[in-house]
This record gives structure tokens, C-alpha cells and sequence, in this order.
């Protein structure tokens, strides 16, 4: 059945990749109705890795794939998100040629967090990187011990992957006991500590139930903690991002080239520069392809104009961390801003829509004087505007535009920099919204 399967499948995508511009995984649903051990049959390239955890894994996994793509490798991944059992099917059917043969060197698949017990058994990679655990979609990851124990269990699974963990996040670093592990943390690299947000998820022992002690928090749990009475502590890293020097993040007393100065970025960064270590790759060539690569444009971008900046940050829906993590970096920001929330979440709209996730986030951050306007788009545009208040933010500064396209319109223009807050299902209404911006900036304001 599998050499039938294959067969057809292959032929599937030849013409899919072809003729349709709708992105779809279809193929992987009936390759696996059909045989459901196929992607354990499909041949392995020599270099196989997955990445996964709550918020990162899409850029993460995009940033290794295109390092070593650079780096001279043939490579396949999961480049448009994806993330579970069928999008990893049509990923692996793009590597191997009709006969069941690799045709590149290397395979990254991100996969979702709560699903990995199905893929990675079957795909078995030399290297599992985990971004992080963090709070996310009430709807379906719940609570963050909920999700530690369904990816224990499916890394469990496969004991021969080597599991690259965050030591400063104590939520995900106890994963894969039964696994070869290797931590990357990072020592105090600024002199404040962490927003104290709604949300720390770590903030009693699970050993003995006392309350947790920061050093120092980068964001919410994140940081290095200690027990007071049982002493649970971060584990032993074997690399450390020691801070920065001439521009340059220093992990274990090499330099290496920012991809981004977001604290998130920062750390996925980090991960993956101990990655390409364990993959036996030299400081000097990993500094090289660092500078060869970008965050995904559908995470960030950037556009300045007349001498406005625009400023294009991925604040994740439905998730009670992204969009914490993302205004706290921006609130570090001097100057004047505006802002444009573009983030209504896909599922659910209207009063059908679950908003709880807003009041886990920090909206509180923006109840400051740089901050001048808020331009809310969308259905959900009075949830958002509630909770804005409820932060402390006069009605004066809110302005409700349902018509995302219709936003630049109601910025002042007033040399504020401008910040479009955009969920990960309308990056492409956050780069309309800035294209219309710029326009805007082009016709009505001289040199």
C-alpha cells in the first residue's frame, strides 16, 4: 500500500505545486487515512530536526532551514506554518523522489506543541529544538503543565533525539529526562527586570510549593529562579548568551551577528546558535549565516517614510503571552508612537469570539504618555477597546475602525513612530496597512 500510496501522492503535488495557489496539506490527510505509518517509510534525508513550544517555532524553524540552505545544504521544511502530522507528510513528500529516495540533505519540520507525539516517533530527528512553554489558546492548550505533560509523553517516544531545551524557562526545561538534553540559557543581560505581568506561570515550587525567587525575570517566567527552601534552580547550560559587544550577541565568549533585538528573538536566536554548535559548525560560520538571514516577514517588518517609521511586530491571538512580550520591547522605546491593533483572532469573531486571553495579557503597558493613539480594527473592536480602559487608557487616545483597510487614515502623522500590532492570520493585512501608510505619507507631507 505504501509504494501506491507514494505513487499517487507524488503525482498529487507535482501538479498541486503547479496549478493551485492554495496551500494545502489535503495530500497528508489521505496519504495517512490510507497508510498511516507513511511517514515513517518515507526516507530520511541525513540531517533531520524539529522544532516546537509555544510561540517561536515558525521563525525558528524558518531561520535554521534558510541558515542552511546557505550554508550549502539542499534543505525542506515546513515554510508556511504547517505544523501537524498531514503538513509534515506534504513537507517529506517534497524531499524524496518517486522511488523513495532523499533528494536534499536536510529536513526541519516545525511541529505543534500538543501533537508531537504523532510526527516525531515517524520522523525520529537527530535534534529536537523546544522554543519555549508559555500560557497560550484557552481554547485548546488550556494550561502550561497540560502541555508539558502531552510533549513529555511524545518526546518520551523517540529516546534517541537530542532535546536542545531553554534553561531560563523552567516551564519547558524539565522536558525529555529519559533524552540526551542540552540547555542554553543566559546570564543578567539588562539591568531591570521583566514587566511583573498578570501571567508568571512559575511562580511556586513543584517540588515543595514555595514561592519562587527571581534573579531576574527577560520576560514574565523567564529568567533564572531559585527555590528558598527545596533550591530548584535553572540546569547547567553548556552555552551561555553572556550579553552583547559592538552590536554583537556573545554566547560562550564568541560574537555573534543580531538578527533582532526583540528579547523573544534574542533567545530563539540563542537556541539556534547552540543548535548549529552541536552540529559541529564553527562560531565564525554561524556568525556568517546569521548574517545571511531575516525574521520572517509575516512576523515583522519595517518601512520609514519622510522620516516616520513604521514599525510591523506579530502580536500572537488568542495566546496569553505574544502580545505582552511584544509591547513590553516597544514601551523600551523612547519618542512618541501610535499605534494600529490589526489582531482579531481567527477563531471565533463577533460574539462567538473567546477574548479571555486579552486580560491575561499586559495591555497595562500602554497606558503611557508616549503612547498618543490607538487605531482598533476589526470585528471584536469593542473587546479590545474594553479592555484597553479597563488598562487605564483615556477614551480620548481610542479610536474604533472596523475596517482595517481604512486605518491609516485616522494616524496623525505627527512624526510619532508607528507600531501595527498584527496577528499571525492577518500578516497580510498588517503589510497592506502599511503599504496604504506610506502612501498616505507620500502625499501629504513635503520634505
Amino acid at each position: 500500500m505504501f509504494w501506491i500510496v507514494l505513487f499517487f501522492a507524488k503525482i498529487y503535488v507535482f501538479f498541486a505545486d503547479r496549478f493551485s495557489k492554495q496551500r494545502s496539506d489535503l495530500i497528508g490527510v489521505l496519504a495517512y487515512k490510507l497508510c498511516p505509518d507513511f511517514l515513517a517509510r518515507l526516507a530520511k534525508p541525513e540531517i533531520c530536526i524539529m522544532v516546537t513550544g509555544t510561540n517561536g517555532k515558525t521563525t525558528t524553524t524558518s531561520l535554521v532551514a534558510n541558515m542552511l540552505k546557505n550554508a550549502g545544504y539542499k534543505v525542506g521544511y515546513t515554510y508556511w506554518g504547517a505544523n501537524m502530522l498531514a503538513g509534515h507528510i506534504k513537507t517529506m513528500l517534497d524531499c524524496v523522489t518517486f522511488f523513495n529516495k532523499p533528494k536534499v540533505d536536510a529536513c526541519v519540520l516545525e511541529t505543534d506543541e500538543l501533537l508531537i507525539h504523532n510526527s516525531m516517533p515517524q520522523f525520529k530527528p537527530q535534534y529536537l529544538l523546544v522554543t519555549n512553554i508559555c500560557r497560550d489558546s484557552i481554547r485548546r492548550n488550556a494550561y502550561p503543565d497540560y502541555i508539558f505533560d502531552r510533549m513529555d509523553k511524545g518526546i518520551g517516544k523517540y529516546k534517541d533525539v537530542k532535546v536542545v531545551l531553554h534553561a531560563n524557562d523552567p516551564l519547558s526545561s524539565g522536558l525529555g529526562a529519559g533524552n540526551p538534553r542540552i540547555y542554553i540559557g543566559a546570564e543578567k543581560i539588562y539591568s531591570r527586570s521583566a514587566y511583573a505581568g498578570f501571567s508568571n506561570e512559575f511562580l511556586t515550587c513543584p517540588n515543595c510549593n514555595s514561592t519562587i525567587e527571581y534573579e531576574f525575570r527577560h520576560y514574565r517566567h523567564v529568567g533564572r529562579y531559585k527555590c528558598p527552601k527545596c533550591g530548584l534552580t535553572n540546569p547547567e547550560s553548556k552555552y551561555i548568551w553572556e550579553g552583547t559587544d559592538e552590536g554583537k550577541l556573545v554566547l560562550n565568549g564568541e560574537k555573534y551577528h543580531i538578527i533582532s533585538n526583540d528579547i523573544f528573538n534574542l533567545y530563539n536566536e540563542i537556541m539556534i546558535i547552540g543548535l548549529f554548535l552541536e552540529m559541529g559548525f564553527e562560531p565564525a560560520k554561524i556568525d556568517e549565516l546569521l548574517k545571511s538571514v531575516h525574521i520572517p516577514e509575516s512576523r515583522e517588518g519595517f518601512d520609514s517614510c519622510k522620516g516616520i517609521n513604521i514599525y510591523r511586530k506579530c502580536g500572537k491571538g488568542q495566546n496569553g503571552t505574544a502580545p505582552s512580550i511584544v509591547f513590553e520591547g516597544i514601551m523600551e522605546k523612547e519618542g512618541d508612537k501610535e499605534f494600529v491593533l490589526i489582531m482579531d483572532a481567527e477563531i471565533g469573531k463577533g460574539a462567538h469570539a473567546t477574548m479571555t486571553w486579552l486580560y491575561d495579557n499586559d495591555f497595562e503597558l500602554l497606558n503611557d504618555e508616549s503612547v498618543k493613539k490607538i487605531v482598533i480594527t476589526g470585528e471584536n473592536t469593542l473587546d479590545y477597546k474594553l479592555r484597553l480602559l479597563l488598562a487605564g487608557l483615556d477614551e480620548s487616545r481610542l479610536i474604533i475602525c472596523e475596517d482595517y483597510k481604512e486605518a491609516h487614515k485616522y494616524l496623525s502623522l505627527d512624526g510619532s513612530d508607528i507600531y501595527l500590532i498584527v496577528d499571525i492570520d492577518y500578516s497580510k493585512w498588517g503589510i497592506e496597512v502599511s503599504d496604504n501608510i506610506v502612501r498616505r505619507i507620500e502625499a501629504e507631507i513635503s520634505e
